[in-house]
């Protein structure tokens, strides 16, 4: 018999021609004819890339979703067609079977390979037995025989079952994280004696039922896989203590998984769970279930069964009441309930006796009930982002509460009980409506941290000063005009924020802050600092910008501890001679002043690394300034009345960056030439004729801005260096 031509099957109808097609597609059929090609490209590949597909994802709802997955397990561009889809997963599968059977393809290549379901089934299933075997005890050795690795792939494959059998017998720990596997082979089933089982970042869609086998398994770890879906038969594991199935494409867990009676940790975070099995109430050993970063609207009233319960993270869900069976979770330690939906919380919250720590921010609680006072060994409080208009009074049983977040609520006043928090050590107030605090709180005898920025607080009680260990005092955005004597008593006080308040003078009582090490008073109304500032003998940092100081207390120069000096937008027209004293100053800040002259003590500070006067009335500076630091590298004078530098500028051998724009420079010294570490000189807007020709040995300078001079030499060497 004669054998049908390519012209004879060309003419055979769609029904019989699809089926051979897809039977034996090979990239050369695409240019058979024109027919061929529409239906190979039309109905086979699209056909071949959807049951690609259902093979990884046969618990997936629509063919839309398993496609998707598929793409995102072999990383495909979504933009790619079906036809070229199926070629880069086989172009993958192909390149991994080279990798780790490199005669696979030494009398075949690929291109005549078949892009069939059965072929590709074929190699899914023996290179994941291979990824599996190599990570076996003596299993590399084994593949790497000569007799071995001359076997085709599939060959190979058939010789795991056997193998396992004669060598694996007794092994208890397996990890095969990060190896690479799509399949779980069904031979895992082979290791009887497996207490733990590694299996996190891998490509894995699916497990098989013979996991279900694994009757010894302790530890099984399937974190960052791409699971949709878990067996039924995991419940079989009835030995699991510790399963993680966070990051994986999970829209729900089997009811089986309360069959698991040994479980002590369930992680299922970040999937896609939409609800909890109500069987979940069955595992009486879990202590702790993380399930933040998942889709649940409700929790089962069967949760109240867990009554070893210690750890229960549900934050980022879509969670809008909490069962009163809540309350049931008798040894239930932390609970994390951050940006869900909650409006409010059941009474029975109350019931929680050994509730550590409850984190309720960013959700859109109105108020808290009465019964929160119950929760007597709680330590930490988040209600940050809420909506919260008041505090019931019963917050103040809270005995224990050590840390208390109520940033972003609505809150206008504080209940006097607020006092009765005896081992307070932190309280966020950030970004309510406070217009006062209570004198009670001068209670709060344990309190370090005090946050209440961005208030509408108008003065501090006096009993503020009773807060003998408070370190950090945060009252920034507020309405203060005044401080109160009382302030002088924080004898622990370390950082003191009041920028944008409307103050306009300091008590002198100020002095009595020995430990402070940062004030911050910019943009307030300040007119003068009281001399006290100078006992400040641990400041390093005082932010005085944008006030209204027109000069600084000679007792400035006690501040010997000093780094930072921030007086930017004041109406200085001095400086005293003391601040040469400031031994230790690093950064000074004089921009937009009204300063004509600069102290010659200005060269003994001798740490100075960045000195700021822009947008003064400087005619000249001192020769002094030569005595600066080899450690300034920052110098800006823009905007002042320049008309001349000092020659000893030349000696500030690490300056990097020298701003002199919009000054009435009309010559530049020859010692400029000496700046050598010199990066970025700005000149526009002065006055300047001509360019010393010493600039062209500045070997670092790589910015030279000389806008809008009446410039009419330049030394060739410096023009064809800067193209100008």
């Amino acid at each position: 018999m004669h054998p049908i031509s390519s012209t004879s099957i060309e003419s055979l109808p769609n029904e019989l021609l699809l089926p051979i097609l897809e039977a034996c597609v090979v990239p050369s059929l695409f240019s058979v004819c024109k027919r061929w090609h529409h239906l190979l490209a039309s109905e086979v590949m699209p056909s071949l890339y959807k049951k690609i597909a259902q093979l990884h994802f046969p618990r997936k709802n629509t063919t839309t979703q398993r496609t998707l997955m598929l793409a995102k397990v072999y990383q495909l561009n979504p933009a790619l067609t079906s036809t070229e889809k199926v070629y880069q997963v086989f172009k993958q599968v192909f390149t991994l079977a080279k990798s780790i059977s490199p005669l696979e393809f030494k009398w075949k290549t690929e291109e005549k390979r078949g892009l069939t379901l059965a072929n590709y089934s074929s190699y899914l299933l023996n290179i994941n037995r291979l990824l599996f075997w190599k990570k076996l005890p003596g299993g590399e050795e084994y593949l790497s025989r000569e007799e071995i690795k001359h076997l085709p792939l599939g060959k190979k494959g058939e010789l795991l079952r056997d193998w396992v059998e004669e060598n694996c017998k007794n092994i208890t720990v397996l990890d095969l994280a990060r190896v690479g596997l799509t399949y779980l082979p069904p031979e895992i089933c082979q290791l009887s004696r497996l207490q733990t089982l590694d299996l996190n970042q891998n490509q894995l869609t699916s497990l098989p039922p013979e996991i279900g086998q694994l009757s010894q398994l302790q530890t099984l770890d399937l974190n960052q896989n791409q699971l949709t879906s878990v067996p039924v038969e995991i419940g079989q594991l009835s030995q699991l203590q510790w399963l993680y199935l966070n990051q994986n494409q999970l829209t729900s867990l089997p009811a089986e998984i309360g069959q698991m009676s040994q479980l002590r940790w369930l992680d299922s975070s970040q999937n896609k769970l939409a609800a909890l099995p109500a069987e979940i109430g069955q595992l009486s050993k879990l202590q702790w279930l993380h399930l933040n970063q998942n889709q649940l609207t409700s929790l089962p009233a069967e949760i109240e069964q867990l009554s070893k319960l210690q750890t229960l993270d549900l934050n980022q869900n879509q969670l809008t009441a909490l069962p009163a069976e809540i309350g049931q979770l008798s040894q239930l330690q932390y609970l994390y309930l951050n940006q869900n939906q909650l409006t409010s919380l059941p009474k029975e919250i109350e019931q929680l006796s050994n509730l550590y720590e409850l984190d309720l921010n960013q959700n859109q609680l109105t108020s808290l009930p009465v019964e929160v006072g119950q929760l007597s060994q709680l330590r930490v409080l988040d209600l940050n982002q809420n909506q919260l208009t008041a505090l019931p009074i019963e917050i103040g049983q809270l005995s224990q509460l050590a840390r208390l977040y109520l940033n972003q609520n609505q809150l206008t006043s504080l209940p006097a009980e607020i006092g009765q928090l005896s081992e307070l050590q932190t309280l966020y107030l950030n970004q309510n409506q406070l217009t006062s605090l209570p004198a009670e709180i001068g209670q709060l005898s344990q309190l370090q941290w005090f946050y209440l920025n961005q208030n509408q607080i108008t003065a501090l009680p006096i009993e503020i000063g009773q807060l003998s260990k408070l370190a950090r005092l945060y009252l920034n955005q507020n309405h203060l005009t005044a401080l109160p004597a009382e302030i002088g008593q924080l004898s622990e006080l370390q950082y003191l924020d009041l920028n944008q308040n409307q103050l306009t003078d300091l008590p002198t009582e100020i002095e009595q802050l020995s430990q402070l090490q940062a004030l911050e008073l910019n943009q307030s109304q300040l007119t003068s600092l009281p001399a006290e500032i100078g006992q400040l003998s641990k400041l390093t940092r005082l932010d005085l910008n944008q006030n209204q100081l027109t000069a600084l207390p000679i007792e400035i120069g006690k501040l010997s501890q000093l780094q930072r000096l921030y007086l930017n937008q004041n109406q200085l027209t001095t400086l005293p001679t003391e601040i040469g004293q400031l031994s230790e100053l690093q950064t000074l800040y004089l921009n937009q002043n009204q300063l004509t002259t600069l102290p010659t003590e200005i060269g003994q500070l001798s740490e100075l690394q960045t000195l700021y006067l822009n947008q003064n009335q400087l005619t000249i500076l001192p020769a002094e300034i030569g005595q600066l630091p080899k450690a300034l590298y920052r110098l800006e004078l823009n905007q002042n009345q320049l008309t001349s530098l000092p020659a000893e500028i030349g000696l500030l051998s690490q300056l990097q960056v020298l701003h002199l724009n919009q000054n009435q420079l009309t010559s530049l010294p020859a010692e400029i030439g000496l700046l050598s570490q010199l990066r970025r000189l700005k000149l526009n807007q002065n006055q300047l004729t001509s360019l010393p020709k010493e600039i062209g040995q500045l070997s670092e300078l790589h910015t030279l801005e000389l806008a809008e001079n009446p410039l009419k030499h330049i030394a060739e060497k410096i023009r064809e260096r800067f193209q100008l």
